[in-house]
């Protein structure tokens, strides 16, 4: 029974190898934060992504927000909250996008640090970068 056990590990142990090494290679990841400024023109290819990681506390109405959709790319925001005491209020943590090169063109993305309800202030702070996608 062990011997059999063994050999099972060991098929499942391959199996897995052989799937990893068979999932196709993604593109290039380029990571900016809000110190970073971007090339005046990145040239990026279908299959890259650009992340953009930035401090936020949401429970002080600033949010990252994105200026305008975007035709070229696949976007996903997450945010990660800060480790705090449970039941800490006002804890703030990181923004992060994720723009995913889904077809060729140009594009700037532009992102700005607001208060949703003050869109007639000039952003608190903002990051921009504009892009060939090739």
């Amino acid at each position: 029974m062990k011997g059999l056990m063994c050999i099972t590990a060991l098929l499942l142990g391959m199996g897995l190898v052989a799937c990893q090494s068979s999932t196709p290679t993604l593109g290039k990841t380029h990571e900016y934060t809000l110190k970073q400024k971007c090339p005046t023109i990145m040239v990026m290819k279908v299959g890259d992504t650009l992340v953009f990681n930035a401090a936020e506390n949401p429970s002080t109405g600033y949010q990252w927000k994105l200026l305008q959709p975007l035709k070229l790319f696949k976007t996903e925001e997450t945010f990660l909250q800060s480790e705090a005491e449970e039941g800490a209020v006002g804890v703030g943590g990181m923004k992060s996008f994720r723009f995913i090169a889904e077809q060729p063109g140009q594009e700037l993305i532009e992102l700005v640090h607001i208060r949703p309800w003050e869109s007639t202030k000039q952003p608190d702070q903002q990051w921009q970068c504009r892009i060939r996608v090739s």
